[in-house]
């Protein structure tokens, strides 16, 4: 059976589950360093990396019990497109699924859900969207949008 709750109680679950946004991200970036799914990862002072995969690095270090090289990991965080950035950095990470979207399935995608209060003040997943991924026009929104409803 399935129960739906508000993202507000969503977020309070996460927050105490893991403790810290922080130990979310970190959690976060080392399942994607172990399973090489991709993600947009966004950031706070730039435009996004779309469809990037973690580095190996971090999930080695975690799977093998090297948790002291941890912190210096996510100092320099490798991804697939050969950028480095610190955790930081990082404002949201996205995953996304391992085979990308067909243009098909975003354009089959219902922009309605972006126009739901959803974040911790009232913004609509549009508002997020908007300022996470940096976006300057209304039509780079709705493919960001499109992407994250779709994953």
């Amino acid at each position: 059976m399935t129960q739906d709750i508000t993202p507000q109680e969503a977020m309070k679950r996460l927050e105490q589950h893991f403790g810290s946004r922080e130990a979310m991200l970190t959690h976060t970036l080392t399942m994607l360093s172990t399973s090489g799914q991709p993600a947009d990862v966004t950031f706070y002072l730039h435009k996004p990396l779309l469809d990037v995969r973690v580095g190996t690095k971090l999930g080695a270090a975690r799977l093998y019990g090297l948790e002291s090289h941890v912190p210096r990991l996510l100092r320099r965080i490798e991804f697939s497109n050969g950028a480095v950035a610190s955790s930081a950095e990082i404002w949201t990470v996205n995953p996304m699924p391992m085979g990308g979207f067909s243009p098909e399935e975003l354009a089959a995608v219902d922009l309605s859900e972006g126009d739901k209060p959803t974040g911790p003040q009232g913004e609509t997943l549009r508002q997020m969207i908007r300022e996470t991924y940096h976006c300057t026009s209304r039509e780079e929104t709705d493919y960001f949008l499109r992407r994250w409803i779709a994953s």
